[in-house]
């Protein structure tokens, strides 16, 4: 029996519904592994996970241990305190792992290795890396200086959030990050990106490569150009400057000059009442956009794939990315996709095979890049079509389950090497 401990930066919907939690969240791609991994007699599988505004809870639910860590309410994901280091120990002497699989370095998990906590060999799933995703240019993205002071609030400011305060902190984050890894014993990762960081964060550790599953809805659905509402856009994770609202807002502003009807649809959460939300919604009506800007909200996986079955063109225009798993979706759907050439992007897209690439932060050529593909249905169902076979391919369940079993089965035959056993 392989007993796999796994630290996550969200709660699993298992873990949600026994806690109450209401919010929607992400992760799903951590959701759909477990469920597969945990098909396999010979693994025993663990989640812990750190949560902002819970008790602590411990249960078994499928032959899954979980753990829920609480935290204060409003607690940063990038902070922790002692007594979260002191309860995940405790979890770890508890289930007593074979291996730590720890699902991205936002979170304080790799101190634990550091810490003398972490005996085993420690596996590390990059994510969104902190080191690129906190430059000043990643993460205020096309904002001027003016333009990020009307993006704070001053109640942000009081009461440590916003914009600037999340620029500060994910600099400190970023500094742990660069220790945690250095005593990482593998990375696995789904990029050359993310290789390339891997290699760079710790020389030393090997890199496997291992690919998502996404939701069974995605790959389900299918796109035909037939069934799609002319001149549409949809484009998700608004919310934060690094993802290039603004530069798409730019590129849809040009195409309206000659392309009336165009309509893009932002899905996801863009509150109001936060300084950058504000700014956005501020941003659309100067722009002239308010009547071709729809807000969805936060969307389930059946919503999204209605939202791409019936969109013409799926857009992201961030500035930095590893594999955006809203990009990975829609391949999957078969939408036309249009991307910034940034991070791990070019290892999901081919240029003008699978999809459209253009320079981040370049509005005229985002916008050509999709008035090519409203204009040319033959192009547009060519994308789509080669997306859709190369991303079901890259996320085949049994694939991604295989190759991550290989991985846990490699580290543990060096450490057992190592310790000479």
């Amino acid at each position: 029996m392989m007993k796999i401990l796994w630290f996550t930066n969200v709660p699993l919907p298992a873990v949600k519904e026994k806690a109450g939690i209401k919010n929607g969240g992400s992760g799903h791609w951590m959701t759909r592994l477990a469920e597969e991994l945990n098909k396999f007699d010979g693994i025993q599988l663990a989640v812990v996970t750190s949560c902002a505004g819970v008790e602590d809870l411990s249960f078994t639910q499928d032959k899954i241990v979980y753990y829920l860590l609480g935290q204060p309410k409003r607690f940063s994901i990038l902070r922790y305190r002692p007594v979260d280091i002191q309860k995940a120990a405790i979890c770890l002497q508890e289930f007593k792992p074979d291996v730590v699989h720890i699902h991205g370095t936002e979170r304080y998990y790799g101190m634990l290795k550091i810490l003398g906590h972490i005996q085993v060999p420690e596996i590390i799933s990059l994510q969104g890396i902190l080191g690129p995703c906190s430059t000043y240019t990643n993460w205020f993205g096309a904002l001027s200086p003016i333009q990020i002071l009307y993006s704070t609030r001053l109640a942000e400011l009081a009461m440590g959030l916003g914009l600037l305060w999340g620029y500060r902190n994910i600099r400190k984050a970023a500094v742990r990050e660069r220790e945690m890894c250095k005593y990482a014993d593998a990375f696995l990762g789904r990029t050359d990106w993310d290789a390339s960081w891997a290699h760079v964060l710790n020389p030393k550790a090997k890199y496997f490569h291992v690919g998502e599953i996404l939701r069974k809805e995605f790959l389900e659905a299918q796109w035909d150009i037939s069934k799609v509402k002319r001149h549409s856009l949809l484009f998700t994770n608004a919310g934060h400057p690094r993802r290039g609202t603004e530069v798409l807002l730019e590129a849809v502003k040009i195409l309206k000059r000659d392309i009336p009807d165009i309509e893009l649809r932002l899905a996801g959460h863009i509150s109001p009442r936060s300084g950058y939300g504000r700014f956005l919604h501020k941003l659309i009506k100067k722009s002239g956009l308010a009547d071709c800007v729809k807000l969805l909200g936060y969307l389930n996986a059946s919503e999204m794939t209605k939202e791409l079955a019936a969109t013409h063109v799926f857009a992201i225009a961030s500035f930095i990315e590893n594999s955006p798993n809203s990009l990975a979706e829609a391949m999957t759907v078969g939408v036309p996709c249009v991307a910034s050439y940034v991070g791990g992007i070019p290892s999901m897209i081919e240029n003008r095979q699978t999809g459209l690439l253009f320079p981040a932060g370049d509005a005229n050529w985002l916008a050509e890049s999709i008035r090519s593909v409203f204009a040319d249905d033959l192009l547009a169902s060519r994308l789509g079509a080669a997306a859709r076979q190369v991303a079901r391919q890259r996320h085949r369940p049994d694939l991604v389950v295989s190759q991550l079993i290989e991985a846990y089965r490699q580290v543990l035959l060096t450490d057992n090497m190592a310790r000479g056993r």
